[in-house]
Parts: structure tokens; C-alpha cells; sequence
């Protein structure tokens, strides 16, 4: 299922980190991106989402969506500006 399918109110925001980020081999030519969430948990969880416009490195935050009543189903969200912020400025030093 699609994020589209559910009622937004069924979710909340929870910092995601990029695992991998690769082009699938199937025909069209897609972006998986693979993330962690829960990272302050000793086994954060990991999802997955296709068909991605935004290109992330490994490492990098973003805003995960985590389904309020199952904590495995979850979306990526966007990118929080003070992520991107904290991220070049690790890049920078």
C-alpha cells in the first residue's frame, strides 16, 4: 500500500537516517532508498521506499512517517531543513 491509502492523521513524525541509496535494475530505472527509524532504539527498524525525486547519502536525516498503531509501516516524510543544515556543516569541518 501506498502512503495515499491511508488517513494522514494515522501517522507521526520520527527521525529516519539513509542506509543505501541505489538505482533498481528493473526496467524503469528506479531510486530505492533503504533508512532506519527508532534510531535511539538499540535495533532501530528499517524500511524502504521507491520512486524517490530526492537523492539523500548515506547517514543523512530526514523525517520518517510511522503508522501510529503499527510501527512497521512507515513512509519517508522530508527533509527537515535543519538536517541538511547539520549535514553540511559535518561536511564542512
Amino acid at each position: 500500500m501506498d502512503y495515499e491509502d491511508y488517513n494522514p492523521k494515522h501517522f507521526y513524525e520520527v527521525t529516519g537516517r539513509v542506509i543505501e541509496n541505489r538505482r533498481s535494475y528493473h526496467i524503469p530505472k528506479t531510486n530505492i532508498l533503504f533508512y532506519e527509524y527508532f534510531l535511539e532504539k538499540e535495533k532501530p527498524l528499517k524500511g524502504q521506499e521507491e520512486n524517490l525525486n530526492v537523492h539523500l547519502n548515506r547517514g543523512e536525516k530526514f523525517i520518517v512517517l510511522v503508522h501510529k498503531e503499527d510501527s512497521t509501516i512507515s513512509f519517508f516524510g522530508y527533509v527537515d531543513p535543519r538536517f541538511r543544515k547539520e549535514s553540511f556543516e559535518k561536511a564542512k569541518e
